[in-house]
């Protein structure tokens, strides 16, 4: 199962999974109850924007074993103010534990736990490399993807044409699947799905 948190920053989206994985990281506290029990296994990014990646720092200082896991393209958002777009922002961003990021390419597999695997899909168009992570039955799209809404490619180093072909493959694994998109849209209501 995977529990939806609406984050305070633009409403962007934050997925626990039950097995002690996060998908982004915005607003950290209502995090913590979620994750009592099995800790953090570790944090799936789908990319490096402030809106997504600003409660890493918290997060990570709280469960000091976990890794984070991006695109190369993240890795360096996560250490540039200005390519995370913090910088613009009241409060600039930089990662504060480089050692701890792991980055993965287009393919990449892991076991979740409890029979469930994460797989990366590079979805690139909203940044260089975003990834689309794909487990058994959800796909979580971050701004890959939100259905009814155009992808935004309009902000630094976006590409219309990657996002469109990134969409064309987003539908095709969405069969069977739920898709999690990265913000909060009132016509999606999936508070809680299964993996």
């Amino acid at each position: 199962m995977a529990i939806r948190i609406v984050n305070s920053f633009y409403f962007s989206c934050t997925w626990v999974l039950e097995e002690g994985w996060v998908v982004d990281c915005g607003d950290v506290e209502p995090l913590l109850p979620l994750l009592l029990e099995t800790g953090l296994q570790g944090v799936l990014l789908t990319h490096g924007h402030y809106d997504h990646i600003y409660g890493l720092n918290n997060l990570c200082t709280r469960f000091p074993e976990a890794k984070v896991y991006c695109s190369p393209w993240t890795r360096r958002q996560l250490l540039d103010e200005k390519l995370n777009i913090s910088f613009y922002h009241e409060m600039p961003f930089v990662f504060a534990f480089p050692e701890r990021i792991v980055t993965v390419e287009d393919g990449w597999r892991t076991d979740l736990g409890s029979g469930n695997e994460v797989r990366a899909i590079y979805t690139p168009g909203h940044t260089p490399d975003c990834i689309t992570w794909m487990t058994n039955k959800a796909l979580f799209t971050g701004d890959a993807y939100i259905p009814g809404y155009k992808v935004v490619t309009r902000l630094p180093y976006g590409n219309k044409q990657q996002a469109t072909k990134s969409i064309e493959m987003i539908l095709s694994l969405a069969e069977g699947r739920t898709i999690c998109p990265g913000h909060n849209i009132d016509d999606i209501h999936v508070p809680n799905i299964k993996l």
